[in-house]
């Protein structure tokens, strides 16, 4: 049996990797975007939308939460930039389960939205900042349109080269599939999100924690035997 190529295995766990990363984070786009009406946790390019319409309709009040939710996003995302670089990214897999578990346990109080505004954007931020390169590859598991545009851009650069370019670089190893399982791991968590919404699932937020279980384990266990 041939030899594997080198690249193969470190693009096996970056797709494990990706994958669950874009489960949790369409799912948790999924409840955010019901229960806060219509903010995303993640998708910064669809709250700076509406943003520009609040202003533009004199939708104060709306207009302060979105500059709330984005203000989070920025700020967790720098803390987060921190602590990856200090600690590593195992750390932020701990961090994002403390902030589920937080929010799981103020459903039963009356702050549970305001719980929701501050943490769930903190959370995206700080999967997104944790784990962006995967096998050579930026990918950003919070955000879908840069992952398809990747992934379209690397197909059509295997394609030039297969019709005899000369001039096209060859794209990186795993520069098509990983973009595309973000992209397609996102959708799936949105409709699990969907889901539990639709059938009242009891405990939404701690679905997700035997996930991040996985990954802590995968991610340390790499690093142990790095």
């Amino acid at each position: 049996m041939p030899d594997m190529p080198p690249a193969l295995p470190a693009v096996a766990v970056s797709a494990r990797r990706i994958l669950v990363l874009g489960i949790l984070a369409g799912y948790v786009d999924a409840l955010s975007f019901a229960h806060l009406g219509g903010l995303f946790a993640s998708a910064m390019t669809g709250n700076t939308t509406h943003l520009s319409a609040a202003i533009a309709h004199a939708n104060a009040h709306h207009a302060v939460l979105l500059v709330c939710v984005l203000a989070i996003f920025f700020g967790a995302a720098f803390v987060a930039s921190l602590a990856r670089l200090r600690w590593g990214s195992a750390y932020g897999i701990g961090l994002m389960a403390c902030l589920l578990l937080v929010v799981q346990a103020a459903q039963s109080g009356s702050h549970a939205h305001l719980t929701e505004l501050v943490l769930l954007p903190a959370l995206m931020a700080v999967q997104g900042e944790g784990m962006s390169r995967f096998s050579g590859n930026a990918i950003q598991t919070v955000v879908i349109t840069s992952n398809m545009l990747k992934c379209a851009s690397a197909l059509a650069a295997a394609l030039a080269i297969r019709c005899g370019a000369s001039n096209v670089a060859p794209p990186p190893a795993g520069s098509i599939v990983l973009p595309a399982l973000s992209w397609g791991g996102f959708a799936c968590g949105a409709m699990l999100g969907a889901l539990a919404l639709l059938w009242h699932a009891p405990l939404p937020f701690l679905w997700p924690l035997p996930w991040l279980t996985i990954l802590y384990v995968d991610i340390r266990r790499a690093k142990s035997t790095g």
